[in-house]
């Protein structure tokens, strides 16, 4: 792979071990998949082991060496970077089971971490929606380690990124370089694989946790394949909120690094550009309501009606889920057996503040926390879990329905009630009962 003079120069050593070791991992990686030479980003979303991954115990030892390397002769990144949430808050760990010697490891070793990456200059966003604060530009190469913000840069953006890991990510802050490979070459981009939704679906009048449901549904039928939603309504494009329901659930069911939503994606005005040269040769999948339905069969692995925990944010709660919250919740109370956690962002928790949802929140029993990420951090929790995320459910359950975190999967409003009456009780057109 071609590497210009300053390239080569990272490699050699010249700029300290940590830019070398940076510039080994991503020249190896960049050779494993044929790439010609590499290409310059401007942006980074970081996805770090010692504050997201492993946190504590062994994995957290070894997520610390996994980097060691990478840090060293590092006092600043070459571009701009956002990050991607803590493990946990470590003030409200205790209530999801966490032990107090595993609190402890977690101070030492990712609280310590996040001082480092901030002094770094890395903008503490601790979010899975880095959009919000650095929102992409139509063909900017960027390096994104998360899926639901890979899929959002280059889709909504039109950004050019792959499904970059913890350490490529953190190699190219700290290079500014990746790669020409996948999404950064405008022949790979093309849908592959056309969903067309059924009338019967009132997508207009769909819950949050519909557009889930939708997404667990084309992510099962059109596999490793790019698709485009040829007649998605544009009104879904004009809510972060539906986006963020929609493209969490395939980002991390199925991986892909593109959907095509024609009208949407800047790159997919039209069906036919989307498909570019394929457009004679690819499949169309029909989505219905039946297969809204086993979505969400798949999704709900409890079986009795009680609820021990409610846990909404995976990705983190948006401003139009605290309204849909607060309009069911104020002047009531959470069950006395439930314990009702919202994960957000901080921009959001001192949004909500100042509009007075988080007085509403706590008067009602509810704990707000901020910069977490609540499914790893729900992981710990024994009980039945109410949920509005697919991908939160997945990770509750264990991925697996036979090992059972039961699970119920539905709309913020039916989690919100769910978390009042301590049961669940449905009521969604689609979902479960």
């Amino acid at each position: 792979m071609y590497l210009n003079k300053y390239q080569q120069q990272i490699l050699e050593g010249k700029y300290g071990r940590g830019p070398q070791k940076a510039m080994e991992i991503l020249r190896a990686m960049g050779e494993a998949r044929g790439a010609e030479k590499m290409v310059e980003i401007s942006y980074a979303h970081l996805m770090l082991p010692d504050v997201m991954f492993f946190p504590y115990g062994r994995q957290g030892k070894w997520g610390q060496e996994l980097i060691r390397d990478l840090i060293q002769d590092i006092d600043h990144l070459s571009v701009p970077a956002t990050i991607e949430p803590k493990f946990v808050d470590l003030n409200i760990a205790k209530q999801l089971e966490f032990s107090e010697d595993e609190i402890k490891e977690m101070n030492q070793i990712m609280e310590s971490a996040v001082r480092f990456y901030e002094k770094l200059g890395v903008i503490p966003t601790y979010s899975a929606l880095p959009f919000f604060v650095y929102p992409g530009k139509l063909n900017q190469h960027v390096s994104i380690a998360e899926s639901i913000s890979i899929l959002w840069y280059n889709t909504i953006f039109g950004s050019c990124c792959e499904r970059d890991d913890g350490v490529i990510s953190l190699s190219a802050a700290i290079t500014g370089f990746v790669p020409e490979v996948g999404m950064h070459l405008s022949q790979n981009r093309y849908a592959q694989v056309i969903v067309r939704i059924k009338d019967e679906l009132e997508v207009n009048n769909f819950a949050d946790s519909d557009f889930d449901a939708l997404s667990l549904a084309i992510s099962r039928r059109t596999k490793e394949k790019i698709p485009v939603i040829s007649n998605l309504p544009l009104s879904v494009g004009q809510s972060y909120t539906k986006l963020k329901h929609l493209l969490a659930t395939i980002a991390v069911e199925s991986g892909l690094p593109l959907l095509h939503m024609v009208g949407i994606t800047p790159e997919a005005p039209t069906l036919e550009t989307a498909l570019g040269p394929n457009h004679h040769k690819v499949e169309e999948v029909l989505i219905g309501e039946q297969e809204i339905r086993e979505a969400y069969n798949i999704a709900c692995t409890a079986k009795e009606n009680h609820i021990d925990y409610v846990l909404l944010g995976c990705p983190h709660v948006t401003m139009k889920e605290f309204m849909e919250i607060i309009k069911i919740i104020d002047e009531k109370k959470v069950h006395p057996n439930v314990k009702f956690v919202i994960s957000t962002t901080k921009l959001f928790r001192d949004t909500a503040s100042d509009m007075g949802y988080l007085d509403i929140l706590k008067k009602a029993g509810a704990i707000i926390t901020d910069s977490m990420c609540i499914a790893f951090a729900g992981t710990k929790v024994k009980g039945t879990i109410a949920t509005n995320s697919i991908k939160g459910a997945f990770f509750y359950s264990g991925f697996d329905q036979g090992k059972v975190s039961p699970v119920w999967f539905g709309s913020t409003k039916e989690c919100t009630h769910a978390a009042i009456e301590g049961r669940w009780i449905g009521g969604g057109k689609y979902g479960c009962s």
